[in-house]
């Protein structure tokens, strides 16, 4: 079954906004969120084999995908809101909600905004606590001077800046796996690429993790051309009770460079926190 050409259905949020998704399988519902200004698409090698056993539902945010391209709305908070909205209106309370890079900030920030108790479970994969680096966290991705030269970037040079991006995103690449990486971020807009980035940088998620009061894990990728392992390690310290699970044969992208392992791992943490034999 190839995700990427399955038919999509349509969520329509209160907004109006209609979000695209794919369900697949039946059980206990896991949700997928994927990163910036990618889609569910980066959960291909995934959700087949999730779907043996649950009720997969992969969501494109909106400006993502095959979403809305809406003109508002590209904060954390709001994605957050969709997302919330989404998983009551698809009757998916007590979820495992599970967030790639960005989609992992939303994730904090939904904690934030709804306080404790908002899902059954969660696993963050391969973001650092904060992309921006500051006195408060010196690990991140940019300081404010580089952060104004990639805004820029996005601007006047995204297709050289986005293939300098896939190539640091994993341990090795393809010049395939590449094309392929930076067509589907091509397929988010440049402005809304270029806002929802500001917010995906400048988030305090902070506040977030000492409120986190169920089942996580944090999944992240041993190289490091764009995030270090210790950007896992420190959310392994700051997150009540999780655990780190270190893919030694990934970098940013563990669900496609590892996914036999990731899907593994994944389906573990899933039986435990649904009490599933």
């Amino acid at each position: 079954m190839d995700l990427e050409t399955l038919p999509r259905s349509f969520f329509t949020t209160p907004d109006g906004t209609k979000l695209a998704y794919v369900e697949l399988g039946a059980g206990r519902p896991i949700v997928l969120l994927h990163g910036w200004s990618s889609s569910m698409n980066w959960f291909k090698e995934n959700v087949d084999f999730l779907a043996a056993r649950y009720r997969v539902l992969a969501l494109d945010f909106r400006g993502h995908g095959d979403s809305d391209k809406t003109e508002h709305g590209h904060t954390m908070e709001q994605y957050a809101q969709d997302v919330r909205d989404f998983v009551a209106g698809m009757g998916a309370e007590e979820c495992l909600m599970v967030g790639w890079s960005m989609g992992s900030l939303v994730l904090w920030t939904y904690v934030l905004q709804y306080g404790r108790g908002q899902a059954r479970a969660m696993v963050f994969v391969g973001q650092s606590a904060s992309d921006l680096r500051s006195e408060q966290y010196p690990g991140g991705i940019v300081t404010l001077d580089q952060f104004y030269t990639m805004m820029h970037r996005l601007q006047t040079d995204r297709e050289v800046l986005l293939r300098e991006w896939m190539r640091a995103m994993r341990m090795h690449a393809t010049d395939d796996e590449v094309e392929w990486m930076a067509r589907e971020y091509a397929r988010c807009p440049a402005h809304i690429a270029t806002v929802s980035f500001y917010f995906q940088t400048m988030v305090n998620c902070f506040p977030a993790f000492p409120r986190i009061d169920f089942p996580t894990r944090v999944f992240f990728g041993t190289d490091p051309k764009m995030y270090s392992i210790s950007d896992g390690e420190y959310l392994a310290r700051v997150i009540p009770g999780t655990q780190l699970v270190v893919f030694d044969r990934s970098g940013h992208v563990p669900m496609l460079e590892e996914p036999e392992k990731f899907n593994q791992e994944l389906d573990a943490f899933a039986r435990a926190v649904f009490d599933l034999a």
